[in-house]
């Protein structure tokens, strides 16, 4: 696993940012099914306003971080060994940020059933 986030390659790059994206999609998939519970709130305050609203929702947190992330994706292919570098530790923080905001949701979502039985 330390080697897979070490190796700052292209092709290595590319898979962590395909990985991001899903995190990110999974990211507003569980937290409009747990907005539908009732029993959660949206944390991020900049993001309350975008889900009133399915259209501008689907597009902050899915047609917007597909193209930036292609973007980015071309933009590292003429990137030097150490914008590779650093390219790849900001990619790793920000996964492993969506990866335990992803958790924290799937634990919600295990525990709501307990909260319906109180």
């Amino acid at each position: 696993m330390l080697a897979l986030m070490k190796n700052s390659d292209i092709n290595n790059i590319k898979n962590k940012i395909f990985i991001l994206y899903i995190l990110n999609v999974t990211d507003i998939i569980f937290t409009n099914i747990l907005l539908n519970t009732g029993f959660f709130n949206e944390a991020n305050p900049f993001m309350i306003g975008l889900l009133q609203s399915a259209y501008a929702g689907i597009m902050v947190k899915i047609i917007l971080p597909a193209l930036l992330l292609l973007y980015l994706y071309k933009r590292m292919q003429n990137a030097t060994n150490k914008q590779l570098r650093f390219s790849n530790v900001a990619i790793n923080i920000i996964t492993t940020i969506y990866a335990l905001i992803n958790i924290s949701h799937l634990v919600w979502l295990f525990s709501i059933p307990i909260f319906m039985n109180l």
